[in-house]
């Protein structure tokens, strides 16, 4: 019996436009933040202040950096795994023998189809023509 060694040819993550709120929120909290620390408050409300950018940062900067980091596609020699969730254990595993056709969908998402299952999409990606292309060429080999 023998086996085919398994080499990551390439990760690709999402865009990293879809950071732009969540990076957004991060500067406006640090900037109300050196405002207000200069600033002689009763103690209530430092409390009140400090816990909303604490939750602001949680909500919309800690939560989306994290998917962002979490969310990839690993392409090797052998499948197409899609790593998904918020601690990226969601898994989808496409074998390359199995993909039938690569499409661009609307939107700049590609669509991968699958031999009697249903079609992975792969959103949100940077250069979406020019990875379908590449992807086209790799399963033609």
């Amino acid at each position: 019996m023998t086996f085919q060694q398994e080499f990551v040819v390439a990760r690709i993550r999402q865009r990293s436009s879809v950071l732009l709120l969540a990076h957004l929120t991060l500067f406006v909290s640090v900037f109300v933040l050196a405002f207000v620390s200069g600033k002689v408050f009763d103690q209530w409300i430092n409390i009140t202040i400090y816990s909303a950018l604490g939750l602001l940062l949680v909500i919309f900067w800690l939560l989306p950096t994290w998917r962002y980091a979490a969310n990839f596609v690993d392409v090797t020699t052998t499948r197409i795994v899609l790593h998904g969730g918020l601690f990226g254990r969601a898994k989808r595993e496409v074998p390359l023998d199995r993909i039938t056709s690569i499409d661009i969908a609307r939107g700049g998402a590609i669509a991968l189809s699958v031999l009697d299952e249903e079609p992975l999409m792969l959103e949100k990606l940077p250069r979406a023509k020019e990875l379908a292309e590449q992807l086209r060429r790799t399963l033609a080999k």
